[in-house]
């Protein structure tokens, strides 16, 4: 498995994001989920195992018996916990401790996660020992970081986890301990300061504009969402590059490219027509765009995602 078929795994619309209901979520809402219960089938390594987080439907207050880690991949999610709340974007880290009830806002197509669920046993490995030092009982830990050693580590460890070779399970505990090792590094420099929870719960405005540009992602500009919300262009410019990494029209595109792939691999429509209800009206600049997202035309992806689709 190579990066764009990770890609593509990862955006997926997977069948139980499409069945699950009401009542799977009401089953959820207050429990406690135990490592012993997790059956997540095919996965070569016990030690750390890896579940995409659903979409389209808010995940209820739930809690573990074990450490989740949340990977944000692409987009952004929310997460809720008793006096605090975070709004991930691509490239962070956050750690939910045993015990500690938390919830996701609903995520739409382009907010793409996965969930790390790690083991008492690799926890307790010396590589882990900065990050142990740094998980609190009380309280979630998020790592903003656009660290790429530490993103392209973690997609190593979802390729060795989802098309697993000869000796997965060695490679899966290696990687994982390079993650640890690279997420450690990130922690402690002193410029890279994590915010601190209650500093989080003050991003609901940022969480408003995100959600803003989500819903008009085909056609909101940059000037009318700062207008929207009381900010100057530049200010907002500002905001979304120091909060998500992103300019204003990357962060906008992630959605229009999201869309665009949701549509090749779900529906026979023309290239002309996704690129049109995706908000693109020029070929050459939706092309461009999408070459420089998934490193293939939209044509090679369809045929590609269609290729996956008939050996499932």
């Amino acid at each position: 498995m190579d990066k764009s078929e990770l890609d593509i795994l990862l955006r997926q619309i997977r069948l139980e994001e499409r069945i699950i209901g009401d009542k799977e979520n009401r089953n959820m809402d207050g429990s406690t989920v135990s490592f012993q219960s997790l059956r997540l089938s095919g996965q070569p390594s016990n030690l750390l195992m890896i579940s995409p987080h659903g979409r389209f439907r808010p995940t209820p207050m739930h809690t573990h018996d074990y450490l989740e880690v949340m990977y944000l991949y692409d987009g952004s999610i929310t997460q809720h916990w008793k006096g605090g709340s975070a709004v991930l974007s691509h490239g962070d880290f956050f750690f939910v401790p045993p015990g500690i009830y938390h919830a996701t806002d609903v995520c739409g197509a382009g907010d793409i996660a996965v969930n790390l669920i790690v083991s008492d046993e690799l926890l307790k490995k010396e590589a882990f020992s900065i990050l142990r030092e740094n998980l609190s009982p009380n309280e979630p830990y998020l790592i903003r970081t656009g660290h790429r050693r530490a993103n392209e580590t973690v997609c190593r460890l979802m390729e060795e986890i989802f098309d697993p070779e000869n000796y997965a399970a060695e490679a899966i505990e290696q990687t994982a301990i390079l993650l640890a090792i690279d997420l450690a590094r990130v922690s402690v420099q002193p410029n890279k300061r994590n915010p601190a929870p209650e500093e989080l719960s003050q991003q609901d405005i940022l969480y408003r504009v995100i959600r803003y540009i989500e819903s008009g992602y085909k056609t909101v500009t940059l000037s009318e969402t700062a207008d929207t919300f009381g900010y100057t262009p530049n200010h907002l410019s500002v905001l979304l590059k120091k909060e998500l990494g992103q300019s204003f029209s990357d962060f906008r595109h992630s959605f229009c490219m999201a869309q665009a792939a949701l549509l090749l691999r779900e529906s026979e429509l023309p290239i002309t027509e996704v690129a049109a209800q995706s908000g693109f009206s020029n070929m050459t600049h939706f092309y461009k765009l999408f070459d420089r997202k998934f490193h293939m035309t939209p044509g090679e992806y369809r045929i590609l995602s269609s290729s996956r689709a008939s050996e499932e």
